[in-house]
This record gives C-alpha cells, structure tokens and sequence, in this order.
C-alpha cells in the first residue's frame, strides 16, 4: 500500500515538473497565440478583406469552398499526395541514416554532425540550392545521370519543370534534412540494453535478425513520434514551393498551405484563409486521432502496457 501511495505520488512530481518545464510556452500560447486563433475562427465565418469591417456570413466561406473552388480540391489533392509519399520515406531514410551511424567507430561524431548539418541551414538557402542542384540543362544531379540516359537513350529529366516530376522533386529535396529524424532514431537505439543483442546473438542471430526483431520493435515509439510531427508539417508545406516551382509546373505543386497563403496576401480574403486554416486543423486533428488509437497495435510501450 505504501509503496503504490509513493509511486503516484512520483507521477505527481514528475507531471508537475513537466508542467512547470512547459510553463514558458503555455504562457507564450496564453499570451500571445490565444487571440490571434480566437480571432481567425471568427474571422472563417466573416467576408473580412484587412481594409473594411468584417461582415458576418456565416458558413459561406466554407461552402464555397467544399462546393465551388477546385482550387481548394486541387490544392488539398497535392498536399495529401506530398504526404503520402514524403512521410514513409522520410522515416526509412532517418532510420537507415539511423543504423548506419550507431557503429562504434573512429570518427563517427564528425558523420553524425555532417549529416545533421543540413537542418541548420535556412530552408531558403536549402530550396535556392537545390534550384541548382536539379537545373535540367546545367544542373549536377543531371550531369550525374547522364551515363543513365545516354545508356537507355532518353532525354533528361525536366524535375522541377516538369509536371510528371514536379512533386517527386521537392520529396527528393525534403529528404536532405532527414537528420532530424535520424538524431530521435539514434537516441532510442542507443538505450536499447545492450543485454537484449548479446541474448539474440547466443541464439545465432545474426545483424539482420537483431534489426527486425530487436531494434526497430524497440524504435517504435520515436517512429511514431516523427510520424506524428511529419503529418503535422507535411501539411503546412509551402516554403520549397514557393521558392522552387511557385506551385508550378500547371500548378502540380500548389499545395494547401501555397493556396491558403495567395487567399489572405493576393487576394485580401481573410475570412477565407481562416476557414482553410480551421479545415486544416481538423483534417490533422482527424489523421491524428487516428493514429493516436493505432499506437498501441504498432508501438511497443513496454512490459506495463
């Protein structure tokens, strides 16, 4: 009885003290970010251009929207394709980056810092790059493939340009700061008990069959972690488009957050872009939830789950 009055009085501490460590950024939400939200969702249910009054329209904005803009459809369609494709991959690269990269050997710090280097550099110097890097006529990765297309008797991927590869570029390019993901990953294998392998390797496993039945179990729950933070910035991806293709080519890149940025900047339409931004709130609200109730089929919580 003792000892389970001194467990959840722990609890108590522990969620105290995460409390009080949040405390700064629930003040700064409070303070600063409470309006601005209460604000906008008004605002979705107004015909508000930043100049006149805010006239009140009810639903309209939102009916508009669902019944009468393909925009909105096209735009929502893309995104939901970036995220799709970019999120999978994005984990296997970090978790592959991952597994290299816990090797015991000399030098491996001076790897692990170079390869988390790129999530340092400005998002725009990083899309400007790129622009570069996937020039058809000049660019490298281009000039890299050329043996490639030479051999099979093709003509050079367009990339950016192109509406066949347009999408698949910026995936490409998302890729580069998959570092970030790879630092998470790393950390949850380096606290994987050593025990566990040395147990699979009396029994004969080899590498192979220690990743799968040891390791990756085990990374779970930072998996689902960057699964969740990916969903939440996949569809707020804008940046890359903006830069690299200004949601072209046939805007084949004009993505959700691309559309309801030109909504409230190009055309003052505010009480539309706040109606995009609550269906984007709910639609990753939704996703969310969803995962939320398949964490515990997919991720290993440990022996009290």
């Amino acid at each position: 009885m003792a000892k389970t009055i001194s467990i959840q009085k722990l609890k108590k501490q522990e969620n105290l003290m995460g409390y009080l460590f949040a405390s700064p950024w629930l003040l700064g939400l409070i303070v600063l970010g409470a309006f601005p939200i209460i604000a906008s969702f008004y605002i979705s249910f107004t015909n508000y251009d930043m100049i006149s009054n805010p006239r009140f329209v009810g639903f309209a904005n939102y009916q508009i929207l669902f019944t009468n803009d393909n925009l909105f459809w096209q735009s929502l369609g893309n995104t939901v394709y970036h995220v799709a494709i970019a999120i999978p991959l994005g984990i296997v690269v970090g978790v592959c980056l991952a597994l290299l990269l816990n090797n015991k050997i000399k030098g491996m710090s001076i790897y692990r810092t170079l390869f988390y280097l790129p999530n340092v550099v400005s998002i725009v110097a990083m899309a400007l790059l790129w622009l570069w890097l996937f020039q058809p006529n000049f660019g490298i990765v281009n000039e890299i493939l050329a043996p490639i297309y030479k051999l099979f008797k093709m003509e050079p991927l367009r990339w950016h340009q192109a509406v066949e590869t347009s999408k698949i570029t910026l995936i490409i390019m998302g890729l580069w700061s998959a570092g970030g993901s790879m630092v998470i990953y790393l950390a949850q294998m380096q606290d994987i008990p050593n025990s566990l392998y040395e147990s699979a390797e009396i029994d004969g496993a080899n590498w192979i069959k220690k990743t799968i039945y040891i390791t990756l179990p085990l990374m779970t729950p930072s998996i689902f972690f960057n699964f969740i933070m990916g969903l939440i910035g996949g569809f707020q991806v804008f940046t890359i488009a903006y830069i690299m293709t200004s949601g072209g080519p046939s805007r084949s890149t004009y993505y959700y957050a691309y559309y309801m940025f030109d909504k409230m900047i190009a055309d003052q339409a505010m009480g539309m872009a706040s109606a995009m931004a609550w269906i984007l709130l709910v639609i990753v609200l939704m996703i969310t939830m969803v995962a939320l109730r398949l964490n515990k089929y997919v991720v290993y919580l440990g022996e009290e789950a």
